[in-house]
């Protein structure tokens, strides 16, 4: 998605934007370390109204891990006859293109997607990420922020750890949260962005580098040198995904390329940083 069309969807009102709820269930938790997606659910859903359904089961071409599966119970037999992730990509694609994506923990799930991605070799994603989770913890007062506590909450049936379950209990929290942020005066895309940051309409941006606050409104990567101990800065190629300021020092979560997997790096760690020309 080039910045014309992201700058187009963040000056949408709510109403209008082309919201794509998805869930992925995985072979484990670490997509850097070979885990694969193995199930994809997704719903459109825009002014209130469904609009269409996806889901696929997807062979991921390894076991699922005894801990995985003890959450999704997906048996075997039906992964091994599922088609595998190169098969399913190009319709994939063609479901979420010009969306705005919305997950519960998005990063997690977008990460494993791009990982994907680029284990085919293909552009990874940048639409507009929503994540409800964020959301959630807040503008919501809970014990706990998981999927099933809310959806236990707002009174509808509780997700059973498969992709579409999580993706139905996924649209009873955004519609919730939707009505909630109505009355800050949320009124734009843009506007759910930011309160996903913390930030009402009317407020500053936090202290942050030009280029990362480019990067987050333009889904575009950054080039970064990072600390992480008594050695050399390390470079890395990241996408924004969530810039937190709230509760703590400021972090930046995002797509590490180096790593494959999403990371958590603290601005104070943060050396270079510049926009990747693309």
């Amino acid at each position: 998605m080039n910045p014309s069309e992201r700058n187009r969807l963040l000056q949408l009102p709510l109403s209008d934007v082309p919201f794509v709820l998805f869930d992925v269930e995985s072979t484990g938790l670490e997509p850097q370390q070979g885990d694969r997606i193995c199930e994809i659910a997704l719903v459109h859903w825009r002014g209130g109204v469904q609009h269409g359904v996806y889901e696929t089961l997807v062979n991921p071409g390894r076991p699922i891990s005894p801990d995985a599966f003890a959450v999704n119970k997906i048996p075997a037999h039906l992964l091994n006859s599922a088609p595998p992730f190169e098969r399913v990509v190009d319709a994939l694609l063609r479901q979420i293109e010009g969306a705005v994506l919305v997950a519960h923990n998005a990063p997690f799930d977008f990460s494993f997607l791009n990982t994907e991605l680029i284990r085919l070799g293909k552009p990874t994603l940048n639409n507009p990420l929503v994540d409800t989770l964020q959301l959630a913890r807040i503008f919501l007062v809970q014990d706990r922020y998981n999927l099933g506590s809310l959806a236990r909450s707002l009174g509808v049936e509780r997700p059973s750890h498969r992709a579409m379950s999580d993706v139905v209990a996924l649209k009873a929290v955004l519609v919730h949260l939707l009505e909630r942020l109505r009355m800050f005066g949320i009124a734009t895309l843009n506007d759910l962005l930011r309160a996903q940051r913390g930030l009402m309409p009317g407020d500053p941006e936090p202290q942050a580098p030009a280029a990362l606050l480019t990067a987050l409104r333009e889904g575009r990567r950054l080039y970064i040198t990072y600390h992480t101990g008594g050695g050399d800065p390390v470079p890395r190629t990241i996408l924004p995904l969530e810039f937190q300021h709230t509760g703590g020092l400021p972090r930046l979560i995002a797509y590490c390329y180096l790593r494959n997997g999403q990371r958590t790096f603290y601005l104070d760690r943060i050396g270079e940083l510049a926009l990747v020309e693309e």
